[in-house]
């Protein structure tokens, strides 16, 4: 019997599929219909699943279709698009995805009577009104139930953390739910605006990347167990990655990180725990990186940014086999 094979993932998820050859990247396969194609070895391992098969844990936040287990890349789009509009103001994926949801239940089933609760929810509840104007509001007064159904869903675009050592109970924390604890005076498990002492912390959009800020020390935390898969090149399986340059939660400086090793290449361990005003500390499979915000160590080479911290190329990790290439940086205005 042929196993199948489907795509789960896309702007037509469910194309069904059989697998003619796997001998190397990319993969062969071929549809119902008889067509073939090509994918990418990392693509088919990434979207496509055996045919019964449920959608990998990995991806359960990105799911618009609970019953199949399909994700509309479409539909998702959407669901970031608004969660992005907010994260202009909070700087942080967690604590704006935790807003849309708060504010799209106060919404509730009377769109045309909701700015007016919504201003006064913002004012009693602890988020910050300043910052959030009322035609900011506009994008969640003009969404389809559908994408709504989504962004009140407990799990879409929330990914599942295990509980914190010192937390009561067992399972899991959602970054939401960590983002969004009632706070001492019990307004409505509001979070109470932040301030210079509180840190400010990302996760969202990265791989295993816990990024937090307080005051000037910024400090990145990687899981060096954890493997991604292949890079796009086949050559190196990703460890831990921003996906791009991201902004430092309530900063101007951008941070770009990126962790892999290189399997079956044999290579020693890194000596160096200090780079450019950059500090590596090992414990375990834990590592964590500091950078001091307050320092600058001069323009970049195209002039166009000033340099904070930098491994200064990719070097492997301190007491490890794995390789890291990091760059904070800000804009010269």
């Amino acid at each position: 019997m042929v196993t199948k094979y489907q795509q789960f993932l896309g702007t037509r998820p469910g194309l069904l599929v059989e697998l003619t050859d796997d001998s190397s990247s990319p993969f062969r396969v071929r549809a119902e219909d008889g067509f073939e194609f090509f994918v990418s070895a990392e693509d088919f391992r990434n979207y496509y699943r055996e045919e019964g098969e449920p959608t990998p844990a990995k991806w359960k936040h990105m799911i618009t279709e609970p019953e199949t287990g399909m994700i509309d890349a479409d539909k998702m789009g959407e669901v970031m698009t608004i969660i992005n509009h907010f994260l202009e103001w909070f700087q942080d994926f967690d604590r704006a995805r935790a807003f849309v949801r708060e504010a799209l239940r106060v919404i509730g089933e009377q769109p045309r009577e909701s700015k007016g609760a919504l201003q006064a929810w913002l004012e009693q509840s602890g988020w910050n009104p300043g910052k959030i104007m009322e035609k900011d509001l506009a994008p969640l007064l003009d969404i389809s139930d559908e994408v709504k159904a989504l962004l009140l869903n407990e799990s879409c675009a929330v990914i599942q953390l295990a509980y914190p050592s010192n937390a009561p109970g067992n399972g899991t924390l959602s970054l939401e739910q960590a983002a969004f604890q009632p706070s001492e005076a019990g307004q409505g498990g509001a979070v109470p605006p932040l301030n210079a002492s509180t840190p400010q912390r990302r996760r969202g959009g990265m791989k295993n990347v816990d990024m937090a800020v307080e005051g000037d020390t910024l400090t990145l935390v990687i899981d060096l167990s954890k493997d991604f898969g292949p890079s796009k090149s086949g050559k190196t399986i990703i460890v831990a990655s921003t996906e791009g340059n991201k902004s430092v939660p309530g900063r101007e400086e951008k941070v770009g990180l990126n962790i892999y090793r290189q399997e079956g290449k044999k290579t020693g361990k890194g000596r160096k725990s200090s780079f450019n005003n950059v500090e590596m500390d090992l414990h375990g499979d834990e590592l964590k990186i500091t950078v001091d915000l307050s320092k600058e160590k001069g323009p970049s080479k195209s002039g166009k940014t000033v340099i904070i911290g930098s491994t200064e190329g990719n070097q492997l990790v301190f007491g490890r086999e794995e390789k890291i290439g990091l760059n904070v940086y800000k804009k010269l205005e």
